[in-house]
């Protein structure tokens, strides 16, 4: 049943899957393994309720990995206080493992508690200087908190001593290191790092990583004309193939197609949007897929946000909660439907969002600002209501 399980999970039949999931489950509701591989799997479909009570329903309160596990789980839900309680415990049963004092610095860090993360980060790197994860994650959370030169710093330094890293792995922290500058606002050095990154995965036959990167620079520019330019050669990159899986394709393929909803949203192409837009609902019909669901559901809740269409809206885009431009718009709609309160926890989540990602940096410093200047948070709203 496991192995249906995780078969049909790989081969995107996710009703399947949930289906053997359950039948497992039911059968051995305490078994550390099972519930260990149930409260994983549903955490990496952003089903955190249902991984949550997968764990509490067991009653394990022994097994380390499982503490690790649903720490994460309770942090995504933003319920800290039991993230950081597993997390001693966590601690308290490894004391000589680093794995413990990362993951630990890494919940503090989506709490908003970076100088901890730091310190954590720092012990784990003591335990195991080769903890390489740890040496980025000082270096992710400088990124945070905006001190952008020290960020890259770390970065140099990491990538220095961890000099025979992954390349998949470097290409992952060398994306993080080119967005330190759209932090900045320095959209000039911003391209060369991505160019940089690009050229690299080039060069290496990374055709979906090559095109991911050109995603994300025609994410930050504003010309539409350059971004239009930078989307294009990305799914040229795309279609090369290389070195990629079909999913993999078409997973980029989904995020290519939401990022032409939103450049063609940007400057008023309704055709443009309506084409990207078929084409994203036609690969979601046609998938189970997370990243593919999460591209259309935002997609659609973007073109509904700009018609008004609130209540349509809130549907869709609460099927993209991870997402910055999301829940920046889902507060928007919840306000416009006169749901207050929603709005409220919307717009909070949305200001405590520490993930470091480009997303992050497009919406949420800027965000934050707002918040803390009534008149600017007024005037946002308002062109937020004009959208």
């Amino acid at each position: 049943m496991v192995i249906d399980w995780f078969q049909d999970a790989a081969d995107h039949k996710l009703i399947p899957a949930i289906t053997s999931m359950n039948e497992v489950l039911s059968q051995y509701p305490n078994d550390r393994w099972v519930v260990f591989l149930a409260n994983w799997w549903l955490m990496d479909q952003t089903q955190y309720e249902r991984a949550a009570e997968v764990f509490e329903n067991s009653g394990l309160t022994d097994s380390p990995g499982l503490m690790n596990n649903a720490a994460y789980t309770f942090a995504h839900m933003r319920k800290f206080e039991k993230a950081f309680a597993l997390m001693d415990k966590y601690v308290a049963a490894l004391p000589k493992d680093a794995n413990p004092q990362d993951s630990y610095a890494e919940i503090l860090r989506l709490a908003g508690h970076y100088n901890e993360a730091i310190e954590h980060y720092r012990v784990a790197l003591a335990i195991n200087p080769e903890f390489y994860s740890s040496a980025f994650g000082i270096a992710d959370t400088y990124l945070l908190m905006g001190d952008e030169p020290r960020a890259r710093k770390e970065y140099e330094m990491a990538f220095k001593k961890f000099a025979s890293l992954p390349e998949l792995h470097r290409i992952y922290w060398k994306t993080r290191e080119a967005t330190t500058f759209v932090y900045e606002g320095d959209l000039t050095a911003a391209d060369r790092a991505f160019q940089s990154v690009a050229d690299y995965a080039h060069e290496r036959s990374l055709s979906q990583v090559e095109a991911d990167t050109y995603r994300q620079m025609a994410m930050y520019q504003p010309q539409a004309n350059k971004a239009l330019a930078l989307l294009t050669k990305a799914e040229e990159a795309l279609h090369e193939g290389k070195n990629a899986s079909s999913t993999g394709i078409q997973q980029q393929f989904a995020q290519l197609l939401r990022e032409r909803v939103e450049l063609a949203l940007r400057t008023n192409d309704r055709k443009a949007a309506d084409s990207a837009l078929a084409q994203l609902a036609d690969l979601s019909q046609s998938s189970d897929d997370k990243i593919i669901e999460s591209a259309y559901h935002g997609a659609v809740g973007a073109v509904l946000s700009s018609e008004h269409k609130n209540m349509e809206a809130i549907s869709h885009l609460e099927e993209d909660a991870d997402n910055p431009r999301s829940l920046k718009r889902l507060a928007t709609a919840y306000q416009r439907a006169g749901d207050s309160q929603s709005a409220k926890h919307t717009e909070e989540t949305l200001a405590n969002f520490n993930e470091p990602s480009l997303e992050q940096a497009l919406i949420v410093p800027a965000f934050r600002k707002c918040l803390a200047n009534p008149s600017c948070s007024t005037s946002m709203k308002a062109a937020s209501m004009k959208q």
